[in-house]
């Protein structure tokens, strides 16, 4: 779990056993993790040691022993117990050589790059944002034209889309992908006949369009100013153009390059100087120039500028796709044939590299950095090449069900995403050799039997499909440390749980993963995926996971799904132990793992009871006595159970016999209600019929879809949960008196007594209050207090400390707040230290204007409220506290588990790719946009800028005589230089040359983009006061007589 950074420290042997060949000189290491220094040697050596020890196995003073004399570690107590432990998997007390080579795996693979590489969510993620193409055929190409700026830079944030489509119409949209404007690419020559264009290219240097059609033709169009010119036609090529592409250097000496590929297999490669637009300037009495394909080899006076190479043959089909390779200065071609791809450079003499497969390939993609060539074809296949080894590829990716159209390569290489004819796109890990993702949610309408084509931009990470309509994807979208500082998993956080005898942190989210933390270096030590699943319609779909705890001894891990299952885990190596279940599609809204026994309650309105050395997946329930969905509960061993239901019912139950003792309702506390303990009060038929009572165990929520069936709807339990525990939609106050309160999370402080006038239950309403109960059978309610200071806010988290001095509650809107419960509802005098809170809660420094936060407990003496801050941006779904480092862990439902100080200062978001720093005070990005100023205060750990009203500013001017007043001249000289050795005047601006306009075309289009004096006047600034008030001082100065002793002076 450490490097070797983290190993504290190296201690020398002071004496060695008789039979040990490691040498005096060797050096100890002190706690350091067991895979990082055993090497194949001593793994053999300690093979032999457990095959001669009793029965196999060690003990862990044995094991201790061996680890000190044969691969010389030494442990402190507390580290070694831990260590043992997570090895001996079995909980004997005993470990074998299956369990110590089960642990060293674990840690290799959890040192393994792979393994780190992980992500939580996939590439892809969502639906894409389809839109209309706005033409009236499909698309034939959709390419990018990024702006080129003065030194031949691009960038790929700068540009515009362009599609054209079959019928020659080509369309311009921004990145935000919105019509910019239309034009139309025709033949001057075809009079009836519309021609059918092929392929379009764009020359963003020299603000050029050319498009080739099955005229057989090129044509160069100008679009300067927004304008559509042609300027030139190429016709009579021996056979249709069919794809093209253009590079460009950043050198203008460098010749710009425009490649060809035709049907018949051809290459050929037009080059131009771009110095002055090349052959595209205009020139007066030419407004357009039409030449054929031969005249620009017999006839090069026609267009001087261009020269044509010409590459024969090179394929037997059609040339699929077209490139250039810059840092290697070749040309790629690639054709559905055997000599499926041409690799060489515009002689064809240094470079000539032909790489074959049978079936041809369809589309490629290379990185020239890493020089990596990724090639698909319609054998379904995606190959990964050396460039310089074109007899075989490197990798060989198979999975693809038709032949792959477009590839797009991220990471310098390593991940690889494929798109095939039918409209998957795959995601490969080339490193790992693996698919990641299969994403098949690109709908048909994009364009089920024409072709796609597609796009990629590196800058935003856009990956845009056209044909029929348009479809925008985002390939591994990246996060911006401006405004977030990543996510501990890809959906809601469902629980946050601290192991304090493994040191450990472990989270479950929504997305049913559960990570098993180091809350010291926030390094991910253990990962399980799909902890939850379902079977629909032949495929296993994730199940949220709800509920979650420990076993008493600390050791196991308890996790409750939506879907009714419950499983036991060991979190220190992600194997599930057991399966259980309580109902099908009902959800476990909190599991309790007591001596002995799991409890579970749910959605099925009663507990139900498991044995925990029991095989069996079923378990007895107890006797139904809420008549609604059980929300929260809460365990006080040996002694009681208490559970609230959506309608306001709380039930006191002894863990002993299972029974309940006592009943209330949390809207009217103060009301008795009597326990009948007749077997048909007991049974599920009776609710309806005590309506007549005044009950609020019967009053049903109002329901618009009627009266509620037995069975439960998965679609509609899914939207449910979603509902209560993510949303913060606050109800009407007219709806609220509609319906009982629901209490949403409850706590019990277990080292108070269980005493009539003590409070030891903690319950959060819905409504913002927070309610205190006494568990004895003759208490009840003790008091209760304001939880929030936001409008239809309320408490969904409790969390409190070992001495239960504290209370820590996270409300709906992202607040933690935490208060002190060492002299509330005790009932008994308790000594309370203010300076020494006041120190460690800063939050209770006086404030010139108090917050919303102290405003909301002005009449609210007890519990004293320590701290309020603003923690999350949505709801806050679990809390822990860490006694030992006095830490705060909040996970929300914005997908991130944060760490933060007692005082509320902030560390850090658990698995963030921003790094750690302790120094360094750090905000959470997101919530500091919308931060208070009480929250920016408990974050900067106090300190404000203070003002004090009255406060006399001291004489700062004292000191000066009156020759450095009269002078202005303040202190010491200052050294010579006056202005330093650091400064430099900037450089003079380069001249603009004068714009030179062409008046060769007919019409001359408006540069917008030159920068013109403004027309209007240019007004004077108005004088600053401070400036007219010194001016007019030293007038008056000037203008008053001086007397006989200031004239003598001077």
């Amino acid at each position: 779990m450490a490097n070797d950074s983290d190993v504290k420290s190296i201690m020398s042997i002071s004496s060695r056993s008789e039979g040990s060949t490691v040498p005096l000189s060797r050096l100890r290491w002190r706690n350091a993790p067991l895979h990082e220094r055993c090497s194949m040697a001593d793994m053999l050596k300690i093979k032999e040691a457990f095959q001669e020890a009793y029965l196999n196995k060690m003990l862990a003073g044995e094991f201790r022993s061996l680890l000190r004399t044969l691969i010389n570690v030494e442990y402190d107590d507390e580290e070694f117990h831990i260590l043992f432990m997570k090895i001996n998997t079995s909980r004997n007390g005993e470990i074998d050589w299956d369990e110590l080579v089960s642990h060293l795996l674990l840690g290799y693979f959890a040192n393994d790059p792979e393994n780190q590489r992980a992500s939580l969510q996939l590439p892809i993620m969502g639906l894409p944002v389809v839109m209309r193409s706005q033409h009236r055929q499909p698309v034939s190409r959709i390419c990018f034209c990024p702006d080129v700026s003065k030194d031949r830079s691009t960038d790929a944030m700068q540009g515009n889309y362009m599609t054209v489509s079959r019928d020659g119409m080509i369309n311009w949209w921004s990145l935000e992908m919105s019509l910019l404007r239309t034009a139309y690419s025709s033949s001057p020559h075809l009079k009836v006949r519309t021609t059918w264009v092929t392929d379009m290219v764009c020359l963003p240097d020299v603000n050029i369009v050319v498009t080739s059609s099955t005229e057989r033709d090129l044509r160069f169009y100008d679009c300067t100013a927004k304008t559509f010119t042609l300027k030139i036609v190429i016709t009579s090529w021996e056979y249709m153009i069919c794809t093209m592409h253009y590079h460009f250097y950043k050198d203008p000496n460098e010749q710009s390059i425009l490649i060809c590929g035709d049907v018949a297999g051809n290459v050929r490669v037009l080059t131009f100087s771009p110095i002055k637009r090349g052959p595209f300037r205009n020139q007066p009495g030419r407004a357009l120039l039409q030449l054929r394909h031969v005249d620009l080899q017999k006839r090069r006076r026609l267009l001087p500028e261009m020269r044509l190479i010409e590459m024969i043959r090179v394929h037997s089909d059609w040339v699929r796709q077209v490139s250039f390779y810059a840092s290697l200065h070749c040309i790629v071609s690639c054709s559905t044939c055997p000599d499926a791809m041409l690799m060489c450079d515009l002689a064809a003499s240094k470079t000539h590299n032909m790489f074959r497969v049978d079936k041809g390939i369809q589309c490629f993609v290379f990185d020239e950095e890493a020089h990596v060539l990724a090639t698909g074809g319609p054998d379904c296949t995606v190959r990964v090449w050396n460039p310089f080894v074109p007899s075989k590829a490197n990798v060989t990716f198979h999975g693809h069900h038709a032949g792959v159209t477009a590839l797009v390569l991220q990471n310098n290489g390593q991940t690889i995403y494929s798109l095939s004819r039918d409209r998957v796109i795959k995601v490969w890990d080339v490193q790992g050799q693996v698919c990641v993702q299969t994403y098949i949610d690109i709908p048909s309408q994009i364009g089920e039997r024409t072709p796609v084509s597609a796009v990629y931009n590196p800058a935003t990470r856009e990956f845009i499909l056209a044909s029929i309509k348009i479809a925008v994807l985002i390939l591994d979208e990246q996060l911006n440390s401006q405004h977030t500082d990543g996510f501990t998993h890809s959906r809601a956080v469902a629980k946050v749980l601290y192991n304090p005898l493994f040191k450990v942190v472990i989270t479950c989210g929504m997305d049913s993963i559960i990570i098993n933390w180091d809350p010291v270096t926030g390094k991910r030590n253990v990962m399980v995926r799909d902890a939850h699943t379902r079977l629909l319609h032949g495929e296993l779909i994730p199940v949220e996971i709800t509920a979650a705890c420990f076993d008493p001894g600390n050791q196991l891990l308890l996790t409750g799904a939506r879907n009714g299952t419950l499983k036991v885990w060991n979190f220190n190596t992600g194997l599930c132990l057991r399966n259980l279940a309580i109902e099908h599609m009902c959800e476990v809204t909190n599991c309790f793992w007591v001596e002995g026994r799991i409890l579970a309650v749910g959605w099925n309105r009663h507990v139900t009871e498991f044995e925990d050395t029991s095989t069996s997946s079923t378990g007895k329930s107890w006797e139904t006595r809420h008549s609604d969905d059980v929300l929260a509960a809460a365990v006080r061993t040996p002694l009681t159970l208490a559970t609230a239901s959506y309608n306001s019912e709380l039930i006191l139950w002894k863990l002993e016999t299972g029974q309940p003792y006592r009943r209330f309702s949390c809207t009217e506390p103060m009301l008795r209600i009597k326990l009948q303990y007749s077997k048909r009060a007991a049974s599920p038929q009776a609710a309806p019929a005590a309506s007549g009572r005044r009950s609020t165990s019967t009053i049903m929520r109002p329901s618009v879809g009627g009266a509620r069936e037995s069975l439960i709807d998965s679609s509609a339990a899914m939207q449910k949960a979603r509902a209560r525990r993510v949303s913060t939609v606050a109800l009407p106050a007219r709806a609220q008196k509609m319906r009982q309160l629901a209490a949403h999370a409850m706590i019990f402080l277990t080292t108070r007594p269980c005493a009539m006038r003590v409070a030891s239950l903690i319950v959060g309403l819905e409504n913002g209050r927070v309610q205190c109960w006494s568990d004895h059978p003759a208490g009840g309610l003790q008091g209760a207090f304001q939880g929030i200071h936001t409008a239809g806010d309320y408490v969904s988290a409790f969390a409190t400390d070992v001495d239960n001095d504290f209370l820590f509650t996270g409300t709906t809107v992202g607040y933690i707040k935490v208060w002190l419960m060492k002299n509330y509802l005790r009932n008994e005098e308790v000594h309370v230290n203010m300076p020494l809170l006041r120190l460690t809660f800063p939050f209770l420094w006086r404030d010139r204007v108090p917050g919303r936060a102290k405003r909301s407990v002005r009449d609210q003496p007890l519990p004293l409220l320590l701290s309020s801050y603003r923690a999350h941006l949505r709801c806050v779904t679990a809390l822990a506290y860490i006694d030992g480092q006095r830490l705060v862990l909040s996970g929300s439902s914005d997908y991130s588990v944060r760490v933060w100080k007692l005082s509320g200062e902030y560390l850090q978001t658990m698995g963030s790719f921003v790094p750690r720093s302790l120094e360094l005070p750090r905000f959470p990005p997101d919530v500091r946009k919308v931060a208070s100023f009480t929250t920016f205060k408990v974050w900067r750990g106090g300190w404000v800028s203070r003002y004090v009203p009255g406060q006399v500013a001291g004489d700062a001017l004292g000191d000066i005589t009156a020759l450095e007043l009269r002078t202005r001249t303040f202190g010491a000289p200052c050294a010579e230089p006056l202005l330093g050795r650091h400064l430099a005047l900037p450089q003079r601006p380069e001249p603009q040359a004068p714009p030179q306009l062409d008046d060769a075309l007919p019409t001359i289009p408006l540069y917008a983009h030159l920068r013109m004096a403004s027309t209007q006047p240019v007004r004077r600034p108005p004088t600053p006061e401070l400036v007219r008030a010194t001016r007019t001082r030293r007038e008056q100065h000037r203008a008053a007589p001086r007397t006989h002793f200031e004239e003598t002076a001077e």
